[in-house]
Formats: structure tokens, C-alpha cells, sequence
């Protein structure tokens, strides 16, 4: 679920739509990385950040954001109430404040925006930023038993990184993305990352790619824990948990205790490997809610829509004849076209059908480095773009450069619906819309109404 079940009211829609286009103009930039106005805001709305429930805060260039989703079902599943902060939102602005079990409602964050724009008062501040303090005065106006935070990018001048002494952080895998804020090199990037980590708090480390290790991510993390006083300590991926599939589920190791688990139902290795994070982080800092029973049923239960999501009953699904299957994923960068290459595998082994992907990007990301380790798992790309977003790849450009990135059959379309028609006519397959989390949110916002 998306948002609340409720009827939306079109003027308070409309009303919250303007304002979060205002919010966007309070800065010439909309991303300056940087804590001083957060904190001289957070200050003027009291401090809300102070006066939150235990947070576990998780920064990463992929996997964060479904690692706390995990996270979140287990907690709630231990019977604890949750407040969850992530971006950016797919369909509605409301998805980013989720308070003790619910969304936030358009009513509530249009009054609670609106006050914040009173208090900053027109100073400069990012959109981020804002909305950041925003989650946090309404969660600390909420009782819960847990706070989940999730970076916007990188960590280190996050605006979500003004907690001072969280319960857990959590550090989930390093690549290529945003580096004209974070720095070219793996290093560098995680670097940024471990600016999450607070003395004598635990970190659980997720899995890392073999490029990320080889690049020495690893001593990165180790020399930031041993730089503060206390130091941070490390539960480490490999050395301290590790997470394994069997036959029916998997098996969870952690310290000297071993666990098995049924499957969750997150679709990829990759989600395997965020939900040992989840569990590492639950076994961190709460181990007395550990209960394998409670777990198991909570495995059941995680959501979070976007990615290697299958579409089940969406306009889309109409489209194509018996024997098809639609499925869409908000990855956009190298290392996320790697997961997904590696379930396109694991697709390969299960049946015979053919991968078609529908794809689309914004201009800021690289598609070449998309798309390459994608090309030797398609029948066809067909390349496209979304309304109303700007600065993305045209289809035609992106065209060209599936080209170049190996591609065969290659189309464009002015639309993802336009690009399903041209596949129905073709032997039953898998569609894989993928490329940017813009696309994933108009294909989700398609739905219909829960």
C-alpha cells in the first residue's frame, strides 16, 4: 500500500501540490549538501530532532531503502510501533513520512508543511532539507517505539544526519551514483557513507560488491569506526553475518547463532542479501526481540513497491495475452543494472521465456553503464520516456546508445504504454521496465486506486 485508503479531497491535492512546487524555489540549487541550515531550522522549529524515538539510520548507493522496509515489517511484526522517513516518494508525497503504522495524510502534511514554511520564514533551503525537518517534527510529535531514517545522499552532510546518538546505522553496498556531490572513486563514496557512523554505535555493514571490496571500501569503514571514541563497531557482512538460500527459505548466521527462515517476499538476490541486513541490524540492537517465530511471519509482509516489483492487477496487465509477465524496477545505475543482470539469470534458469525491457532515464544518469551488463539478457529494449519529468534521455538518444551498449533489437516509443503494445503480438515473455525511479513512480501511479 502506497498511501492511506482514504478519498482524496481535491483542494487540499491541489493546495499540497503547489506547495511542494514553492518548496522547490526556496533555494537556487537543488542540492546543496550541507548541515548548517539544517540544524539552524531544525532549531527554529524546537529541535524535533532530539526528541525522537530510538532511529536507525541507513545511508548506501543501493539497497537502503528495502533494507528498511525489512526492517520495518520485522519491528512491527515484533509488535513495535515504526516511524519510517525515505525518498523520494513513486506516487504520492505522502509515502515519505510514515508515522507509527500509517502515511502520513495530505491533510496533515500540508498543515505541517505550512508551518515550517512560516518558520524558515523565506531563508534559503533546500527542498530536502525542509521536508527532512518536516518528518522529523512530525515524528517526534508521534509516539512510536522506533524511528527509521534513510539518507537522501550520501551521509556524511545527509540533512537526515543531525541524530547524535542513534540506536543502529546501517551501511548497505557502495557504487557509482551522484558523483559530482560524492566523489569519483569508491573510496570516496564510501567515505561519504560511513559519515553516518556514531561513536559506540553499532554499524552493520551489507554486502559489497567484489569491485567495491577490491577498491578497499572495507578500510574505509574500519579506520571511520576507529576514528571516534568510542569507536563504532562494525557488524560486518562475511565476517559477522552472512545470509544463504536453501530450499525453502534461508539460513541467517549471525555471531555463533544460526537461524533459518522461510523466503520473504522481496524477489532478487539482492533483497536477500538488504533482508540479512535488516536482520543483522534487528540482532544489533535489539536482540531481545529476536523471535524466530514472530520473524518468520513478518518475512511475509514486507512492502516496498518499485523494485522487481511484478504487476499483478494493473491497466498494463490488460494489454498482453495469457502467459505474460509485466514486471518494473526503479534501479538506474551500474551496479543496480548488475542485480538486475544477475536476476535475468536466475529468470534464464527458471523457464524459457524472453526478457523484453522497456527503459527509460534521466540525462544525469549514465546509460551506457546501465545498460551494458543488460544487453546480453534481452530479446529487445525498446526505449522511452516520461511526462512531465525533465531533463530525461529522449527515446531516440537512448536508442542510440543501447546501440552502442550491445543491444540488437532495439525501439523506441513515446511511451511505456505505446512500448507494451508493440511486444503483444510477440511469443509470451517478461517485460522488465526499469531505469529510473520517475518511471517506476508513473507506472505504479497507473495503478488502480487501492
Amino acid at each position: 500500500m502506497l498511501h492511506n485508503k482514504i478519498t482524496p479531497n481535491p483542494t487540499v491535492e491541489a493546495k499540497l501540490n503547489d506547495l511542494l512546487q514553492h518548496l522547490w524555489s526556496l533555494h537556487s540549487k537543488k542540492i546543496d549538501m550541507s548541515l548548517g541550515r539544517v540544524y539552524a531550522f531544525l532549531d527554529k522549529l524546537g529541535n524535533p530532532h532530539l526528541n525522537l524515538p530510538p532511529v536507525i539510520h541507513a545511508a548506501g548507493t543501493n539497497g537502503k531503502g528495502s533494507t528498511l522496509a525489512a526492517l520495518r515489517a520485522l519491528l512491527e511484526g515484533a509488535g513495535k510501533s515504526v516511524h519510517f522517513y525515505s525518498s523520494p516518494h513513486l506516487v504520492h508525497p505522502t509515502e515519505r513520512i510514515y508515522l507509527a503504522g500509517q502515511h502520513i495524510s495530505s491533510e496533515a502534511m500540508l498543515q505541517l508543511l505550512e508551518k515550517c514554511l512560516d518558520v524558515n520564514s523565506g531563508q534559503p533551503i533546500t527542498f530536502f532539507e525542509i521536508t527532512t525537518a518536516a518528518a522529523m517534527l512530525a515524528m517526534s510529535r508521534t509516539p512510536a517505539d522506533y524511528c527509521l531514517l534513510e539518507t537522501g545522499m550520501g551521509g556524511r552532510l545527509d540533512a537526515t544526519n543531525v541524530v547524535l546518538h542513534p540506536a543502529c546505522t546501517i551501511i548497505t553496498s557502495i557504487g557509482y551514483d551522484h558523483m559530482e556531490y560524492l566523489g569519483n572513486g569508491l573510496q570516496q563514496i564510501a567515505g561519504e557513507k560511513a559519515g553516518i557512523m556514531k561513536p559506540g554505535v553499532p554499524c552493520v555493514i551489507g554486502a559489497q560488491s567484489t569491485e567495491a571490496l577490491e577498491a578497499g571500501v572495507m578500510e574505509v569503514f574500519r579506520c571511520a569506526s576507529t576514528e571516534l571514541s568510542p569507536k563504532a563497531p562494525l557488524v560486518q557482512y562475511g565476517a559477522d553475518w552472512r545470509i544463504d538460500p536453501d530450499q525453502d527459505g534461508f539460513r541467517f548466521d549471525i555471531k555463533d547463532c544460526s537461524y533459518h527462515f522461510p523466503a520473504s517476499n522481496l524477489t532478487g538476490d539482492h533483497q536477500l542479501r538488504n533482508t540479512g541486513a535488516a536482520l543483522a541490524a534487528l540482532h544489533s540492537f535489539a536482540p531481545h526481540l529476536f523471535d524466530a517465530e514472530k520473524l518468520s511471519t513478518a518475512l511475509g509482509q514486507i512492502r516496498w513497491p518499485g523494485r522487481l516489483d511484478k504487476l499483478e492487477s494493473h491497466p498494463f496487465c490488460t494489454l498482453m495475452p495469457p502467459g505474460w509477465e509485466i514486471w518494473v524496477d526503479g534501479g538506474h545505475n551500474a551496479d543496480a543494472a548488475q542485480t538486475l543482470a544477475k536476476q535475468a539469470e536466475n529468470w534464464e534458469k527458471q523457464d524459457t521465456r524472453p526478457l523484453h525491457l522497456i527503459v527509460s532515464m534521466t540525462a544525469r544518469k549514465d546509460a551506457k553503464a546501465f545498460l551494458e551488463p543488460l544487453a546480453a539478457h534481452a530479446a529487445s529494449i525498446t526505449c522511452t520516456t516520461i511526462d512531465n519529468e525533465e531533463e530525461m534521455h529522449t527515446p531516440e538518444t537512448l536508442a542510440e546508445t543501447a546501440q552502442h551498449s550491445g543491444f540488437q533489437n532495439i525501439q523506441a516509443a513515446h511511451s511505456p504504454e505505446e512500448a507494451i503494445r508493440t511486444l503483444k503480438n510477440a511469443p509470451p515473455g517478461r517485460i522488465l521496465i526499469c531505469g529510473s525511479l520517475y518511471l517506476a513512480g508513473d507506472i505504479l501511479s497507473a495503478s488502480k486506486s487501492p
